[in-house]
Formats: structure tokens, sequence, C-alpha cells
């Protein structure tokens, strides 16, 4: 047994000890009188007492041990990785291999104390019901664990061929119309170095209407989620496609090599075009074949590369109206900006996240213009009459939202409120209207959000919004 392997085995029965004697014990004692806290492998602690083992408590029981095994598979995984790096390549795939096994029957020697312990509990102490494995043990049977062992050194030792060395063949048995449906169109992988170019190529897919997984475009999904087997799943299996964007710092980061492994698992399970290469820079990616084409971001903007992404989903270039591309942004809680209130359809958004405000104006007259509650984050506006300054708005609560239009004259204040209950205070600077001499229609508007969800702005100042 190589020394990665014998080191694996020893984390491996310490792993198992602890199933047995923290988690399972845990559980055998959710009929009692005290309240017991059982870890859920997913950041949440569930609590139980006095309830019979039956129901919600044995789905709980079920869901909460098939996650662990999983999580314990990704993370011991990651961790063969770094330990294998040394190796020359026969025993590296030697050991890869011994570990595969050794964790194959962790999974399974985890899986039968389930069985017994659910056994034990749904029974009453002298009578007991058949065994039965409630258990859905997706990426945990022995051939997802081998097929992710292939991926790992197909990632340590890249093919020169368009087919990976050493790949396991998939045992599924389902044909295409029998496969689940993924959540994404498109997943994008990538490091934190090239977010800018990244975010605007997600907005501009997402302005398609294609489903895209972004990390910014998720807080709610992600958050309490496990990161480890939340990213394997999604490269693995919940996305149709993942584009990989490829530098230097994505080649270098443990989370990026963690998502690349999952999504390369998937390409040895399923040939075909699933991992889409955008590069950066010219970085070697392990486990990527040399065969695979690419594209380079020098070659395109964010919204011709989503274009393009686009039409390789199977999402026909033209189904989507010309104004239907994400509007521009500035994320800022404070400042002003002048815009082209007749260009992207009169939308502009001020703020971000939780604090975001997507605008939408159209043409009144260069004293005036009217200002829609239609876009999806905005819940009402309203103009506060006699306001000049956005010290002015002492609580913006107060006003009126009852209508979808509103037309403020030429230095008023206009308030919005956002589905999510934060308050933005608008001034308006100046209106030029290209139908009364100017070259061009444009509002310049000085705003503020205020971050607490304070409906005050009384503190505000023009010289700190500047």
């Amino acid at each position: 047994m190589t020394p990665t392997a014998t080191q694996l085995k020893f984390r491996l029965d310490q792993r198992r000890r602890w199933f047995d004697n923290e988690w399972l014990f845990k559980w055998h004692h959710i009929g009692g009188q005290r309240v017991v806290e059982i870890d859920m492998f997913d950041g949440r602690q569930a609590r139980y007492a006095g309830i019979k083992f039956d129901g919600s408590s044995r789905d709980v029981f079920w869901d909460a041990v098939a996650r662990g095994v999983r999580k314990e598979v990704i993370e011991q995984f990651a961790w063969v990785e770094e330990r294998v790096r040394v190796y020359a390549r026969t025993q590296t795939e030697v050991a890869v291999d011994e570990c595969a096994g050794l964790l194959a029957a962790f999974a399974q020697s985890v899986r039968y104390a389930a069985v017994q312990k659910d056994r034990i509990l749904r029974g009453d102490g002298l009578n007991f019901p058949p065994q039965q494995d409630a258990g859905i043990w997706v990426d945990v049977s022995a051939g997802d664990i081998a097929r992710q062992a292939a991926a790992l050194k197909a990632a340590l030792f890249p093919p020169q061929t368009g087919v990976p060395t050493g790949a396991v063949p998939t045992v599924r048995t389902a044909t295409e119309s029998d496969k689940p449906i993924p959540a994404y169109q498109v997943a994008l992988s990538f490091a934190g170095e090239q977010r800018e170019y990244v975010e605007a190529v997600a907005r501009a897919l997402h302005a398609r209407g294609i489903a895209v997984f972004y990390d910014r475009f998720e807080p709610v999904t992600l958050w309490g989620k496990d990161g480890a087997e939340f990213f394997h799943q999604l490269f693995a299996a919940d996305t149709a496609y993942v584009v990989m964007f490829i530098s230097r710092d994505y080649v270098a980061k443990k989370w990026t090599r963690h998502e690349r492994r999952a999504a390369l698992s998937r390409v040895i399970a399923e040939e075909g075009e699933y991992v889409l290469p955008v590069r950066f820079d010219d970085s070697i990616v392990p486990g990527l074949p040399d065969t695979v084409q690419y594209l380079r971001t020098q070659d395109y903007d964010p919204a011709a590369l989503a274009a393009l992404i686009s039409e390789k989903i199977g999402v026909p270039p033209l189904t989507a109206k010309a104004s239907d591309v994400p509007p521009p942004q500035v994320s800022s809680l404070a400042g002003e900006i002048a815009f082209d209130y007749s260009a992207f359809n009169g939308r502009f958004i001020i703020g971000s996240g939780v604090r975001q405000f997507e605008t939408m104006w159209s043409k009144s007259s260069d004293t005036s213009i009217t200002l829609y509650n239609d876009p999806p984050s905005i819940n009402g506006i309203a103009v506060v009459r006699g306001a000049t300054r956005i010290a002015d708005v002492s609580d913006a609560s107060v006003y009126d939202y009852t209508s979808r239009t509103r037309r403020p004259q030429l230095g008023e204040i206009a308030v919005l409120r956002n589905i999510q209950g934060f308050y933005a205070a608008i001034h308006i600077l100046r209106i030029d209207d290209d139908t009364r001499g100017a070259d061009r229609d444009e509002i310049r508007i000085r705003f503020a959000i205020q971050p607490d969800g304070s409906p005050s702005f009384s503190a505000y100042t023009d010289d700190a919004m500047t």
C-alpha cells in the first residue's frame, strides 16, 4: 500500500469511529427526554427530543447520512490530490486507485451502519422491522468513486488525445430522456481576479433569459450551503454546460481546482461537449485535453462572448429582443451620474445586491421626466414635493407610492423603495431632450441609498455624494 493510501486509511478509520461514536450515537437518543443536536453536514444542526423515528425525522436521518458520506468523499479526494502531486505518474495512479478503493469501502461501511441503525430506531426495543436502505447515494457508489478517481488522474496527467486515458465507462443505464433536466443551462467557473469580465458575461446571459449560475446572482441559494458539496453537485450534474475561464489564477487556486475536478469527472462519465474553455492566458489546465478547442477573451468582449455561449447551448441568436441587454450600473451607494435615458429601454441601475434599484425613465420634456416602478427590483416610487435637497427627505416611508409612474420636475427629489425594503433618493439635476434642441436625451442625477434600510436621508450632504 502506498504511503498516501496508508495515511488515508488512518484518516478514514478516525472518521468511521466518529460516525459511530458521535453521529449515529446521537441519533440513537432522539427518543429520549433531552434535546439532541445532530450535525446535518451542511452547516446546520438538527434538534430532536422525544420523537418517534418516523416521518420527517427519518427523512432527515437518511438525507444527512448520505450528505455526510458525500462530503467525506469530496474532502478526502481533495486531500489525496494534494498528497500525490509529488509522485511519479505510475505511483500516483496506484495511490489514487488504492484511495478510491478505501473510499468506496468507507462509504459502504457507513451505509451498512446506517441501515442497521435505521432498523433499530424503527423498532420498539424488542421487535425490529426488516432492514431498509432509504438513502440516496449519488456520487458515493463504487462506480461514482471510480469515475472521480479517473478524473483526478486525468487532471494530474492530462492526456494528449481527445479521449482521457484511464477513463472508467459509465455504468448508468438510463436513456437520454430519463436524465433529469439540469437546474442551469450554463455555469461559470472562474477565479476572482477575472470577476469584472465574467460578471459582464453573466449579466449579458441573464438578459437573454438564460438560466446561468453566477455566484453573485445566488446569495440566497448559497447561504448556509456546504460549499464543497454544493459546487461538486453543480459542476458535475446540475448544469448543462460549464464555461471555464482559464487563467494563471484559475489553475493555482484550491477552490477552482475543486470546481474543475467536478466538471472533468462529468466529461469522463459522459463523452461530449460539456466544458467550454475560455482563456485569459495560456496556462495549462491539468485534466483538460490539449485538443479541446477554446476561445480567447481578448478576441471577444463580454457581450460578444455571451452571444456565442447562447448559440452554443442552443438558444437561437434572435429569440431575444435587441433591447434585452443588461442596463448600465453603478454599484456605489451614493454619487452623481449622467446617462442616456432613451437607451437600454430607459433603464439604469444604482446600488447592488439587496440595495439594488433598477430605475426606468422615459421622455417628458426638458423640465420634467417620467419615472416608472415597472422593474422587478422596485416596490414603489414617489416624488417629494417642495424638497430641493436629498437631505430634505427626513422620512421616505410617508410618501405616496401607489402610482405606477411619477413625473418629477427639474430640481425635485424622487424616492424609490425596492422589494427588499431599502430606500433611495434621487435629485434631478439636469434633463436634456433631443426634441428641444439638445444633442441627445440625457439626465443627470445625484442619488443616495440608505445602507441600513432607514427612510431618513437627513444626514446626507452633497459633498458626501460626489
